[in-house]
């Protein structure tokens, strides 16, 4: 792109035709490092009546077109065209600078529009800004990814002022979801499902019925026998998931057909925790370590109920996970059951479900709830994968705080955090997470 020429020419133009040809202009070139230089050369050499015909960029710097009226030079012109060509230098003169000003900005407009040409014109974005040694030396790469930005949440931000114009309810009905921390995808699924002509009575019930029906929940896993397998992260609750569930078996079924199992190898005084907790169920505890092993063991006993603790599987440890996968193939009575922690970050929650969820996994308990301030992040997980939910853990009571999952009861439960925690998202947030999507929908 060449330097455009500057306003001033036009205004030349137009005092050349008031004067006409008679007006005898002495017209010079100047090469000059940078725009202030070469103004400084012009007024010393032709004085401050010269007029800036164009500029542009060049290899060496800048080149400057610059004019003088002769007559005028010499004293000959009237007072009043000497005033008016002093006037037409000083609003070259500001033309020059807002130019100038405005160079940056050009530059990556016309970025976006055609690709960057590299010859003598990919130093005029920064031909005014040489003197500056304070300015910000940043690649051309970096400012259009930030001026992309820039674009984007304006776009964002116009998308839904004009989505809650267009929409009020259900722009209140993204609010509503956004303060429960569910995640972009579920809000959407849920709102684009809401029906057509509901008022703003039943839209906050509405919502909340919707949620529930897309929390996956089932029966537990085993009842009388079988064999299921705890797995999940480091301090998610198996152990005391565990002994809740052996705890229950005892007061509900035979402790004599219960058999507790520790295949955990890695935790210090697991063995002798899970052996603590047999002598006080009267319940039959064994160490079995490796999988076929374990696989062995438990094909050897069909009828008897057997519950396995496991070792802290980080979340994103996927040969833990194709291991566990590989034991269920090998032994086809046994069950598993991921144990997810509800208090945890976020993405160790969707890490952990898409480990070691569907295919690994058949079911979940839910536990440390009593911990969480939110349940939107493990809930939209939950619905994204369509994991079931087999029990939720409340506490640290055993067994009393655990019970069959609801999923009504896991969504009042989130929206009483929500409410505990007065979250409320602002314009800026609802902008940011649906503006490109409802710009999208539109």
């Amino acid at each position: 792109m060449k330097f455009p020429i500057t306003g001033a020419f036009a205004w030349w133009r137009r005092s050349a035709d008031k004067y006409g040809d008679a007006a005898l202009m002495k017209i010079k070139r100047y090469v000059a490092p940078d725009m202030r230089n070469a103004l400084r050369i012009i007024r010393e050499e032709q004085g401050p009546d010269a007029v800036i015909l164009g500029s542009r960029a060049i290899a060496q710097g800048v080149e400057v077109c610059a004019a003088i009226d002769l007559e005028l030079a010499a004293g000959q012109g009237t007072l009043a065209e000497s005033a008016e060509l002093k006037q037409l230098e000083q609003v070259a003169l500001q033309q020059l600078e807002r130019e100038a000003a405005e160079l940056p900005a050009m530059t990556a407009m016309t970025a976006i529009a055609a690709p960057p040409v590299l010859d003598e014109d990919a130093s005029f974005a920064s031909m005014f800004g040489a003197d500056e040694p304070s300015a910000p030396d940043r690649s051309v790469g970096e400012e259009l990814r930030s001026l992309r930005t820039l674009l984007e949440q304006q776009l964002a931000a116009l998308a839904w002022n004009d989505f809650t114009r267009r929409e009020p309810l259900k722009a209140r009905a993204l609010s509503e979801l956004a303060n429960l921390g569910l995640d972009r995808a579920l809000a959407l699924q849920i709102v684009g499902d809401l029906p057509a002509g509901i008022g703003s009575e039943q839209l906050q019930r509405t919502l909340y019925a919707m949620l529930a029906r897309r929390i996956p929940v089932c029966a537990p896993p085993i009842e009388r026998s079988g064999a299921l397998l705890l797995v999940g992260p480091p301090g998610g609750g198996k152990s005391t998931t565990l002994s809740k569930l052996a705890a229950r078996y005892v007061l509900e079924q035979d402790a004599a057909n219960l058999l507790l199992i520790s295949a955990d190898d890695e935790r210090i005084g697991s063995h002798e925790q899970l052996r603590s907790l047999g002598r006080l169920l009267g319940v039959r505890v064994e160490t079995v370590i490796g999988h076929k092993a374990l696989a062995a063991r438990v094909e050897a006993l069909p009828g008897r109920m057997i519950l396995i603790d496991t070792p802290g599987a980080v979340s994103r440890d996927l040969t833990a996970a194709a291991q566990y996968r590989a034991l269920r193939e090998r032994c086809k009575t046994l069950q598993a059951m991921l144990v997810l922690p509800a208090s945890a970050q976020g993405g160790v929650v969707d890490d952990a479900v898409d480990n070691f969820g569907i295919g690994v996994s058949g079911c979940c308990a839910l536990t440390r709830i009593d911990e969480a301030v939110s349940l939107g992040g493990v809930l939209s997980a939950l619905a994204r994968s369509l994991l079931p939910v087999a029990y939720c853990c409340d506490g640290a009571r055993i067994p009393d705080d655990l019970k069959p999952a609801r999923p009504h009861q896991l969504a009042a439960r989130a929206i009483e955090l929500s409410r505990q925690a007065q979250t409320c998202a602002d314009d800026d947030l609802l902008a940011r997470r649906y503006g490109r999507s409802v710009h999208a929908a539109a």
